[in-house]
Formats: structure tokens, C-alpha cells, sequence
């Protein structure tokens, strides 16, 4: 499906990556099982009842199939599983709550300025600017598009951060935003229905 993108960086952080989302995306198995191995799995669902037992259930399918693996929003979580940490931007100015400095391989959302700002003062290596396009991750909201969000982009990897595109993409929206002149990958829900 996403053939052209390279396999991965000296951390080895995916190129793509997949999100998860119980609703929109309930066989989340089959859909990351028919990637190839660059697209790595983000764990998101933050209020899944069983979310303990989702992060082992995609910890070890990803670790059969060779493949990343983060987990937003709970740093236990993540280190329990030998998983990438994905710090979501409300908790980019806590860092009690972060439970301290990121990690290597640790990712931040990021949809402004000073979050990118915050983020880099935090000591991320990577972020995710959204919402780039429209999505049903956040209904109602206009995605910042090409013109806002190349400028976010280009300002982390000037800054020397992985920067990748997240809201309402897939390939074409990642050659849309400048392909990898503009971003470093991308990630989704949607694009792995």
C-alpha cells in the first residue's frame, strides 16, 4: 500500500503510522497485519475500558511483525511494554505528569507555534503537527492545511525534530503537504479502514 517510503530511521521510528480508534477502526489486527513493516501501530483509544490489555495485545503483535509501537498519553503504560511514549499537547506543559524527561523514540502532538516551542524545550525528538486536513478526530475543526502547516513543519526539522503530518491523511495528502521535502511521514486512522 505504502511502498515508496523508506523502512526507518536510526531510532527506528516509523515512517507511517497507524492510530489507533475502537470506533473507527475496530480490527485494528488485520489492518496493521497488511502493512508493510515502515507503518508503525499508536496506540490512542484513551478511554478503552481494557486498555492495559489492548497495550499487550498490540505490543506483541508488533513485536512479531517487527514493527513500532507507542503508546499516547500514559508513560507506565509504555514503559511496561518497552513501547515509544506519545506525550498528546495538553501534557506537554507538565512534566510531573509526562513522568519526566522524554525518552529516545518519544513522539509529542503539536498543533502551534508554541506547542512546537514547548515540545522542543521538553526535549522531544519528534512531533506530529495536526489537524493537517479535515478529520473525524476532531469534528468541526478546520485542519490547518498546507499553508499553515508547512511553515510548523519545516520550523521542527529546522529545529532538528522528526515533524509528521497527522489529520485526514494518506499518501496523496502527504505528496499534497510536500511529500518528504515537507515532513518526515505522516499518520492516520482513516487511511487503514
Amino acid at each position: 500500500m505504502f511502498k515508496n517510503m523508506p523502512i526507518r530511521d536510526p531510532l527506528h521510528r516509523p515512517k507511517i503510522w497507524m492510530f489507533s480508534d475502537a470506533m473507527r477502526l475496530p480490527d485494528w489486527q488485520s489492518a496493521i497485519s497488511r502493512q508493510p513493516r515502515h507503518v508503525g501501530l499508536l496506540l490512542r483509544d484513551y478511554e478503552h475500558v481494557q486498555r492495559a490489555a489492548l497495550a499487550a495485545d498490540m505490543a506483541a503483535l508488533c513485536r512479531r511483525q517487527g514493527r513500532g509501537f507507542a503508546i499516547a498519553g500514559d508513560r507506565r503504560l509504555a514503559l511496561a511494554h518497552r513501547a515509544m511514549f506519545h506525550c498528546p499537547s495538553y501534557l506537554l506543559a507538565r512534566p510531573a505528569a509526562r513522568l519526566g524527561p522524554p525518552a529516545p523514540g518519544d513522539t509529542a502532538a503539536v498543533h502551534d507555534m508554541a506547542q512546537l516551542r514547548r515540545a522542543q524545550m521538553a526535549g522531544f525528538t519528534a512531533i506530529f503537527v495536526s489537524p493537517i486536513f479535515a478529520t473525524d478526530s476532531h469534528r468541526g475543526a478546520n485542519g490547518l492545511g498546507p499553508i499553515k502547516a508547512r511553515p510548523l513543519l519545516r520550523a521542527a526539522r529546522q529545529a532538528g525534530l522528526q515533524a509528521y503530518a497527522l489529520g485526514g491523511m494518506n499518501d496523496q495528502g502527504f505528496r499534497r503537504l510536500g511529500g518528504s521535502k515537507t515532513a518526515n511521514g505522516w499518520a492516520a486512522i482513516a487511511a487503514f479502514g
